[in-house]
């Protein structure tokens, strides 16, 4: 039997970063929220949230991921696969809506100076 193309998703690279984002919750009338990046690859991502009592597994999101060094940022929607709270911070995993390009990748994971 062949890969789903969710298993075959999510086995492309992944990079571990520390990337800024904002996000709102679609659906909701939210203001945008901080989370950060922990885990990249072009279908999903780690992503850390403080203070994100309401986010569940299901949700879908609407993020911007900022790119480094740059004033530009990547937008993304993603859907909260699993979420795991720890003390006041909720850590989830995201997959995202439409896999993020090669390009989109390298301008995020570049490394810095």
């Amino acid at each position: 039997m062949g890969e789903s193309l969710y298993e075959k998703m999510r086995a492309t690279e992944r990079f571990n970063v520390a990337l800024h984002a904002t996000y709102i919750i679609k659906g909701r009338n939210t203001q945008h929220q901080e989370c950060r990046i922990a885990n990249l690859s072009s279908s999903g991502a780690k992503a850390l949230f403080p203070r994100a009592e309401s986010l569940q597994r299901g949700a879908v999101i609407v993020m911007e991921i900022a790119i480094p060094n740059t004033i530009m940022r990547i937008a993304a929607e993603a859907e909260i696969m699993w979420a795991r709270q720890r003390f006041n911070d909720l850590t989830g995993g995201l997959r995202f809506k439409e896999l993020l390009s090669e390009s989109m990748i390298r301008q995020l994971v570049k490394k810095t100076p």
